[in-house]
């Protein structure tokens, strides 16, 4: 029954629905041990209408509550008997959980006998079995080495299934801590239908089941209003990941190609690599929960609920046997930080575009965050014997992108969930036999440009009163590829990067009490890792990572001279890359050198200016024919843009550690105005391509 609502009371509850969802989170954060949910947030909770469209979503993981309308549907279709008081259990990818750690409950919220609601959460356990600890399976080759998946009823009509609850909790190699966060779980569903009980009580069930609907029609008008305002355009982007599993260097690709039309979004990945033997595939309820992150937190931004209103507005295409679309039996336990995370790097980078085509919008411009997953699972025995493993969180400390306006974020979090945050260093070496040697900002880590990138941070962690640890180190990439894309003539932040540093003398830096910078400070033999892999960590090895710093936005030579200086004082660019990517020159004496830098900054000009053009060269970023120099206020073909392509050092002195800087398969290609030299386009390509492409052209 349709019944009109006022405005003002439509608010009132809508915001009601928002408390009482909220409360799931906490009442999770309340009973939870993992440090992951507690500390990390790697978690979330919806409100679902009887239909199972999502109306109300919490501010953890978005792709979570993206996937948890596909798993009530599912459970919609296929379950036997649905009653009040059920509680379901779901962590089957294929069934819309985006991998196997991510295990959701639902629950029906019935009123008589009405079926009015749906409850969910979803929560990132720390072990549920598989071939390798922590359930980031990467050495499985078939979805049958990954962990079990399920699709139980925990609870029937109220009455907990002790028999289910055990079997899960012991196929985990952390049962104690795994059966806790189910509690939590279960928690959090009664501490919403008590809520919702006590809402309908008040209001009655006509006018709550009013505004939940209401609240996904109101935001898809929004929606596409917001989208009608924006001009109708293509952009094209690629991700690429290094490396799918353990033994595994080949590269690995993620198409993306947006097509905007009036009100509505076709994000296309076609020509995506096939999927792999690998854990990082994903599927497509993954893959569409991927791509519309970057709607909710740079469109929806807080003006417009996160719900399925956007849905009838966007349609993802991703061909079967893809990367982004694999078909079982494929392994895709490292799902979300694979693929699905490489989908929502390019879904950001061609939203960033079509933003940047807006005048009205441009503010909202940030074309990478945070582009790559640094997860590092470390299992092992204490010294009393217990067995004791966690996710190191400290990715999370990667960089965002600069936007239009202003540099971008140190240290940002992730897009992906609104409430993810760094793991404190103490509650870490308090929950296992770890010690961090430091934690600090990484110089030159962001992407330069007229507003600079975010800067990511650097951790060194060790063992403590324990002679071996287990690691498996999953990184989404950037051992080669940074994916940190700039834009507008800005470059790529440093991509993402584990080593373990061997021999290491760690009771002579205690006893010296010696700052530590770097690794290089550590007077050991680094090891790099690939992007997947599997190690032990000893007494005298140190463990160091860090995650991708943001790119840049505009002409690194564009930017204040005197923000260099600020830069370059509190630690954020070094006096050799100040000079080399900015053209800026300090003296001791007076800080900025005017004259000089503007000395230098012409000679950066003259030689952009020397450069040949590179005829029909297509950058990753548009399909458009034409790049824009602002500064000519003109548009410049591509055959006439002048071109010069160098190491990954030209952009930090961090990036691609592994081959000393100089990658034997990607390079930095810079695209410059040949009237005024301004940069109009910064992109890692392929070198093999670049050089065919330039040959040809030459002949």
């Amino acid at each position: 029954m349709n019944i009109d609502v006022d405005p003002i009371t439509f608010e009132v509850i809508k915001q009601r629905l928002w408390q009482i969802n909220d409360e799931q989170s906490v009442a999770i954060r309340t009973i939870s041990s993992s440090p992951i949910v507690v500390e990390g947030n790697d978690f979330n909770v919806g409100l679902f209408t009887a239909d199972g469209r999502l109306t109300t979503a919490g501010i953890g993981s978005l792709v979570h509550v993206g996937t948890m309308s596909v798993v009530v549907k599912n459970v919609l279709s296929k379950a036997d008997r649905i009653r009040d008081g059920d509680v379901y259990l779901i962590n089957d990818p294929f069934l819309g959980a985006l991998h196997q750690n991510d295990v959701v409950l639902v629950s029906p919220f019935f009123v008589k006998d009405e079926l009015v609601l749906w409850i969910g959460n979803v929560l990132h356990h720390p072990d549920v079995g598989g071939t390798d600890v922590g359930s980031f399976c990467i050495n499985a080759r078939t979805l049958y080495q990954d962990p079990p998946r399920y699709f139980l009823k925990l609870c029937d009509r109220g009455i907990l299934n002790t028999e289910v609850e055990y079997t899960f909790s012991t196929n985990s190699r952390l049962p104690e801590m795994v059966a806790l966060d189910l509690k939590a779980q279960l928690g959090a569903i009664h501490a919403a239908k008590q809520r919702l009980s006590s809402l309908v009580e008040e209001c009655g069930v006509e006018l709550v089941s009013a505004v939940v609907n209401r609240s996904i029609e109101t935001a898809s008008v929004q929606f596409r209003t917001l989208l009608e305002s924006l001009p109708d355009g293509t952009w094209s982007t690629k991700t690429v990941m290094d490396g799918a599993r353990v033994g595994d260097n080949a590269l690995h690709y993620v198409c993306c190609r947006l097509v905007k039309e009036r009100g509505h979004l076709t994000f296309d990945f076609t020509g995506s690599s096939p999927q792999v033997d690998a854990a990082v595939n994903c599927t497509y309820h993954a893959t569409f929960a991927g791509t519309v992150v970057p709607l909710y937190s740079f469109l929806c931004q807080g003006d417009i609920d996160w719900n399925d209103g956007l849905v009838d507005h966007v349609t993802v295409i991703a061909p079967e046997g893809t990367v982004v679309n694999a078909t079982f039996p494929a392994p895709v336990s490292i799902c979300t930080v694979g693929m699905r995370w490489l989908v929502t790097v390019a879904a950001t980078r061609v939203v960033a575009e079509m933003l940047q085509a807006s005048s009205a919008h441009k503010d909202r411009v940030c074309s990478s965050w945070n582009v790559a997953a640094n997860c590092n699972n470390v299992f092992g025995l204490t010294p009393e014997g217990k067995q004791f493993g966690t996710l190191l969180s400290d990715h999370r400390g990667g960089g965002a992108g600069a936007r239009s306006f202003a540099d971008g974020f140190s240290h940002a979090g992730q897009i992906t969930s609104f409430a993810s945050s760094l793991g404190n260093v103490e509650s870490a070496e308090w929950k296992a036999p770890i010690l961090y040697l430091f934690r600090k900002r990484l110089i030159d880590s962001a992407g330069a440009g007229k507003y600079r990138g975010g800067l990511t941070a650097i951790t060194a962690v060790i063992p403590r009163e324990v002679g071996q640890i287990q690691l498996n180190a999953t990184n989404t990439a950037g051992t080669i590829y940074s994916n940190a894309f700039g834009i507008h003539g800005g470059y790529p932040g440093v991509g993402s990067q584990t080593l373990i540093v061997r021999g290491v003398e760690v009771g002579t830096i205690f006893e010296r009490a010696e700052q530590l910078d770097t690794f290089h400070d550590l007077h050991g033999t680094p090891q790099f890792l690939d992007s997947k892999a599997s190690e032990s960590l000893n007494t005298n090895d140190v463990l160091v990572f860090f995650a991708p710093g943001g790119g840049g936005y505009g002409d690194p030579i564009d930017r204040d001279p005197e923000s260099v200086v600020d830069d370059i004082r509190f630690g954020r660019v070094s006096l050799r890359y100040a000079r080399a990517l900015y053209g800026v020159v300090t003296s001791d004496v007076q800080g900025l050198d005017a004259s000089a830098t503007a000395d230098e900054r012409d000679l950066i000009r003259q030689d952009r200016l020397r450069r040949p053009s590179l005829a029909e060269f297509v950058t990753a970023s548009s399909e458009d024919v034409a790049l824009v120099c602002e500064k000519c206020n003109e548009f410049v073909p591509r055959g006439k843009t002048n071109a010069g392509l160098s190491a990954p050092r030209r952009v930090s002195p961090w990036a691609a550690l592994k081959s000393n800087g100089d990658s034997d398969r990607m390079g930095i290609l810079e695209l410059s105005c040949p009237t005024c030299a301004t940069l109009l386009s910064v992109e890692e390509v392929d070198k093999s391509y670049f050089y065919e492409l330039r040959d040809e052209i030459c002949e």
